[in-house]
């Protein structure tokens, strides 16, 4: 099996933005005090912009580009990685795929 990794398409930005946004909301540091959906509206015009900057790198299978295994966007000096649960094994390293072509 080979990991793929290539620029967010748009066919991929539900899953990003879903994804994301409620692992954000949920965060611990998120501090928040606006309603729920008054931040999401804020955080769904950044990633807009992240797509259309082309800062969103998606991991998928090298036989299936529709299969995300994870993504990752530029959040300042931080990279936001998020990596499905199925493909978190330190032996798949799609973290590490990841890393490597954001440098």
């Amino acid at each position: 099996m080979k990991i793929n990794v290539r620029p967010a398409i748009e066919s991929d930005h539900a899953f990003i933005y879903a994804t994301y946004l409620r692992n954000k909301w949920f965060d611990k540091n998120n501090k928040t005090t606006l309603k729920r959906s008054t931040w999401s509206s804020m955080q769904h015009k950044r990633l807009e912009k992240l797509f259309k900057e082309e800062v969103v790198l998606v991991a998928c299978l090298s036989e299936d580009h529709d299969t995300i295994l994870g993504y990752a966007l530029f959040e300042g000096d931080e990279p936001y990685i998020y990596i499905k649960l199925d493909w978190r094994s330190p032996g798949i390293d799609v973290k590490g795929k990841l890393l490597k072509e954001m440098v």
